[in-house]
């Protein structure tokens, strides 16, 4: 970091003409006085130079964000910070103004502090030394590391009187979500804008035709925070900003007093891709009964997600032929772009060997060795694996190196993928021999074999937990409410934070939320974390304490259990099924991280760095058009240079086609109850038995009838308890930023990762899914009720409705539309 010029001002006006001068000021400042000096209404102000930063930090060594903090000012920019506060009357906005902040390729957003009602000489000391000090955090060299920059950046600090915002938001002159440049979109919410840009409330969101040549439509109606008359305004004042700007532009505004004002400017980095003309797909349907998989793909999958569970049909055909169950295979089929699931009959001239493999799986207690070899053996080696393929630096990686690389990650894909469904049908028979003795034979309540078993999968709980004690360490350090903006502040001024939360990321971040590769893993999500964060803070909720309660009810059920059972024939083989089942129930989560989720993020990973090269090479137009081609392809592109970019454009007009013609739920007859087992020998009724019990309540069986009125919504029992709270409806990991501590979490279904946000709801109710399902058994964990496969609850209710869900019942009951 260095400014070798001649010796220049520490403090300038906005009016001041060196203030357009961004090496001096930072842009965030120049870009101000830039519109100041053009006569847009922009709030009087000074800015303190990246020279009084480099004085500032001069003999630090290797500055810190705690001793560029901690240092007294000299007396020169004590004198200059007195001038500010005579010059302008508080109360005062502080914002750090990086040099190469708002640039084209790479914005810092969110990556330094802003600091607001500060008065008085001594707290603009303080949030001068704040603003500089975000400079220096680990998350801000890490981002820079990231997008190719070298070194630490000087800042520039600029400081104006604070507008008391009666409503404030943001606009974007091209809408960033559609790419469509025909439109502003406004976002407003009452107050300062401060709580919409940190995402601590979700706004009232506007469709601007550009030009003034239509009428303004508010989406989201949420706060009545403008008029149709004043969103046309702020679009105005976005569009005349951008034709100095000189292109696409997102501005922060506030209007005060009847007065708009615009409190920053900068050009949009990332702007969505236009969407494609739609290409129609020919829908042929296999034969046979198909269900639309809507739990592991609520939408149309991309071609290289695709392509990567086609292997699901081959390996699932696998699994039926070791454990002797009688059907071909489970399979997968795209029909229309969408994902439906289905079943393979056994031919009658194959149905007497596999009985004889049936019989011999069972002797053999293959199910239950297959679950052993997993805990004792193949699970450290998934581990050691996956630790080692994380730790590689992709970018550090010759072509050659990258190319075996993703080569290696997707053999880690494939074999997972095989362990994964292995494990899927050892799991299925040890649960379901289980269930029905304790239902069937013991005649216990439905629900029994899940209270004897919740509290075990620890494997849900460890991110939550490990969140847990990094909001503690938060806490300690906050001073007052735990907001967004606090939590991000005190990430950018906190070092030991700061390296706590890298160490959580470091340790959970390889999780992919989707089983889409195209989607973020968590660690790409920052924001996120900070959020779940600040739930946790919020709810007050003690993880250890949650965790340690289902361990005491699951002991007091067992205890309770072998009591009833005491002296009974059946307490031996009650005894025995309780043990396997032990061992398995904690597989089922267990396994989706290290043979689903960790090599999906490690492949995406991969991808994208090749993806990076093709966008450089004129072979992709953009980085995440790499998803629509199959990794076979990528790496055709990557060794060989072929061009795939129309292959690409086709696929993607597929997939806008499949996203404007969602199918129906099934094509096909759906199949009557299975054929009788009385004549079966007594090992193949009891593994075909298990294994059905099992996916029924995995998938919670047909889905309730769809509803369009009244006051109730009825599903299944998913987890026990009563809660009365306000909807959240999340659609995909993608809306996680929505919830808030409390919420009643509606959506279509969750996987494993989803257990990150359970501690910040106070139940769940689920479209599809039954009581082996992800959902139930993440929300057993965390003690939450829950009630699953209500149809179209995700439809049925809207965010902000009050209702009380009932786990026991598996109803829903709304009190406030």
């Amino acid at each position: 970091m260095s400014n070798n010029g001649p010796v220049g001002p520490l403090m300038v006006s906005l009016e001041d003409p060196r203030a357009l001068d961004r090496t001096e000021v930072g842009a965030k400042a120049a870009v101000l006085a830039q519109m100041k000096h053009a006569g847009f209404p922009v709030p009087d102000g000074c800015v303190f130079t990246a020279r009084a930063m480099i004085r500032h930090v001069a003999g630090l060594g290797v500055p810190t964000s705690e001793t560029v903090r901690g240092r007294t000012l000299d007396d020169g920019i004590r004198k200059a910070v007195e001038e500010v506060a005579d010059r302008l009357t508080g109360p005062l906005a502080v914002r750090s103004s990086g040099i190469d902040e708002d640039g084209e390729h790479a914005s810092h957003a969110g990556q330094y502090s802003t600091i607001l009602d500060v008065e008085g000489v001594e707290a603009l000391e303080d949030a001068l030394r704040a603003c500089w000090a975000s400079g220096f955090t680990s998350a801000v060299r890490s981002y820079r590391a990231g997008t190719g920059a070298e070194g630490d950046a000087p800042l520039g600090v600029l400081v104006q009187q604070l507008v008391r915002a009666e409503t404030a938001g943001v606009a974007f002159t091209v809408n960033p979500v559609t790419g469509a440049r025909d439109e502003i979109l406004v976002s407003a919410v009452n107050g300062l804008g401060e709580q919409l840009v940190s995402g601590e409330v979700s706004p009232d969101e506007w469709t601007v035709p550009a030009g003034g040549t239509g009428t303004p439509v508010n989406t989201s109606d949420r706060h009545r925070a403008l008029t149709a008359e004043q969103a046309q305004e702020v679009a105005a004042l976005a569009e005349r900003v951008a034709e100095v700007m000189g292109g696409p532009t997102d501005i922060e505004w506030a209007r005060a007093d009847g007065r708009l004002y615009l409190l920053q400017a900068r050009p949009i980095t990332a702007i969505a891709d236009p969407a494609p003309e739609a290409v129609p797909i020919a829908i042929a349907p296999p034969q046979g009964f198909w269900s639309k998989d809507s739990t592991h793909a609520p939408l149309p999958l991309l071609p290289m997600t695709r392509k990567l569970l086609d292997y699901n049909n081959t390996v699932l055909q696998d699994v039926c032929a070791e454990f002797g169950l009688l059907l071909k295979g489970m399979a997968f089929a795209t029909i229309g772009g969408w994902r439906y699931m289905g079943t393979v009959p056994l031919s009658p001239a194959e149905a007497p060997a596999r009985i004889g493999v049936c019989i011999e799986a069972t002797r053999e207690n293959r199910a239950g060795k297959a679950i052993d070899e997993w805990l004792e053996s193949v699970r450290p080696h998934f581990a050691e694996r996956i630790a080692t393929l994380t730790k590689v630096d992709l970018g550090g990686l010759s072509d050659r190196d990258l190319a075996a690389h993703l080569t290696d990650v997707l053999n880690l894909h494939r074999e997972g993928t095989e362990v994964h469904f292995r494990l899927l049908g050892a799991v299925s028979i040890a649960l379901g021999r289980f269930g029905p003795y304790v239902t069937d034979v013991l005649g216990w309540e439905q629900t029994k074999p899940f209270e004897l078993l919740a509290g075990l999968s620890t494997e849900s709980t460890g991110p939550a937990l490990a969140m847990a004690k990094l909001a503690e360490k938060a806490a300690k350090s906050l001073d007052g409410t735990a907001t967004l903006s606090a939590l991000s502040a005190l990430l950018e001024q906190d070092e030991q934070f700061a390296a706590a939360f890298e160490n959580y990321r470091t340790a959970y971040g390889c999780r992919a939320l989707q089983y889409e590769v195209a989607s973020p893993a968590l660690g790409e999500r920052p924001e996120l974390i900070l959020s779940l964060v600040r739930d946790q803070l919020t709810q007050d909720s003690d993880m250890g304490r949650t965790s340690d309660s289902a361990a005491q009810a699951r002991l007091d059920a067992v205890a309770s259990a072998h009591e009833l059972l005491a002296g009974r024939e059946e307490a031996a083989r009650f005894a025995e099924l309780l043990a396997g089942a032990e061992r398995a129930y904690p597989v089922r989560e267990d396994n989706e991280y290290w043979t689903v989720s960790a090599p999906n993020a490690l492949l995406r990973w991969a991808v994208l760095e090749v993806a990076d090269r093709l966008v450089a090479r004129g072979l992709l137009d953009r980085a995440d058009h790499v998803f629509f081609l199959e990794v076979r392809e990528v790496l055709e592109a990557f060794t060989e240079g072929t061009d795939h970019r129309e292959l690409v454009a086709r696929r993607r007009g597929e997939h806008r086609w499949a996203l404007e013609n969602p199918g129906p739920d099934s094509y096909g007859e759906r199949p009557g109850p299975p054929p009788a087992m009385d004549q079966l020998p007594a090992a193949v009724r009891e593994t075909m038995g298990a294994f059905q019990w099992t996916l029924l309540h995995m998938g919670g069986g047909a889905p309730a009838p769809r509803q369009t009125d009244g006051d109730r919504l009825t599903g299944v029992p998913g987890s026990a308890g009563r809660y009365t709270g306000v909807v959240r409806v999340v659609l995909s990991e993608s809306e996680f930023d929505k919830i808030r501590a409390g919420d009643v979490l509606v959506c279509p279904i969750t996987s494993p990762v989803w257990s990150v946000v359970f501690p910040s709801i106070g139940a769940l109710v689920t479209d599809t899914g039954g009581a082996l399902s992800h959902a139930a058994i993440i929300a057993r964990e965390y003690g939450i009720p829950a009630a699953l496969a209500t149809g179209n609850a995700t439809e049925f209710l809207t965010d902000g409705m009050l209702v009380t869900v009932d786990g026991v019942t598996g109803t829903v009951e709304i009190l406030e539309k």
